[in-house]
């Protein structure tokens, strides 16, 4: 006897029991309307900006610190100093690259420009590199600093700026036209143009009573745009046969 699913309806991103309520059906839902993505992505990115501008403050403070410019908590020894100004720096950088590659995927930009699509979606892994690589250079630069010190910083320095990096990159952008792309082939099987997926999924279904979703006790209900937001980007064929577009 098949499982009886939860069927959740992610119109926000509050999902507190109080608010569900039940279809025609039964099943479980949530009505709420969820606000403009546009919007939305407009506020993730002014606030990414902003933890990036603390982030690389705090690597100006070290450098500042370091050659003289600035003394500021002068009772802490510089290498110290230096590995919790990096540390901070990190602490800032990588929240403020999440909410990055979050707002892409609320609201997409188009890829017809290749490496203006490239640069705003890895816009985090560029900026790493400012956030990080002057503090190494001026490190090593420094002749006050004994060989010790400089090797531990250095390293300190270089393991954040990889994880920065690779934090930062996109692996899975999304472009405004396969979000567009993705809706119309969703419409022609789907009326509602509702699609599915569970907590674990990788893909999106049209259908909840998908072979997929087998072994799920719940099963969220949203749209393409709210799929994409959870980076799922690709449909399951079993219930979305793939659109021949032609010359589209």
């Amino acid at each position: 006897m098949a499982k009886e699913k939860k069927i959740v309806n992610i119109a926000n991103e509050d999902e507190s029991e109080e608010k569900f309520g039940k279809d025609s059906h039964g099943r479980i839902i949530k009505l709420e309307e969820s606000g403009d993505p546009e919007k939305r992505a407009k506020t993730r990115r002014i606030f990414a900006v902003l933890l990036w501008i603390i982030a690389i403050a705090f690597e100006a403070i070290g450098i500042l610190r370091l050659t003289g410019k600035l003394n500021i908590l002068p009772n802490i020894e510089i290498t110290k100093f230096l590995i919790g100004c990096i540390v901070l720096d990190l602490v800032f950088f990588i929240p403020g690259s999440l909410l990055w590659k979050k707002a892409n995927h609320i609201y997409p930009i188009s890829e017809k420009n290749k490496t203006k699509f490239w640069v705003w979606n890895n816009l985090g892994t560029i900026l790493s590199v400012l956030a990080f690589l002057p503090i190494i250079i001026v490190v090593l630069l420094n002749k006050d600093l004994d060989k010790k010190s400089k090797t531990i910083v250095t390293a300190v320095a270089a393991v954040a700026l990889i994880i920065a990096g690779v934090s930062s990159y996109d692996f899975n952008p999304v472009s405004s036209e396969k979000l567009a792309q993705a809706e119309k082939e969703v419409m022609a099987v789907s009326e509602s143009g509702k699609v599915y997926w569970a907590p674990n999924s990788k893909k999106y279904h049209v259908d909840p009573d998908c072979p997929a979703f087998s072994n799920s006790e719940t099963v969220y209900e949203g749209t393409v745009k709210q799929a994409f937001e959870r980076n799922l980007t690709d449909p399951c064929r079993r219930c979305i046969p793939e659109i021949d577009h032609g010359d589209e």
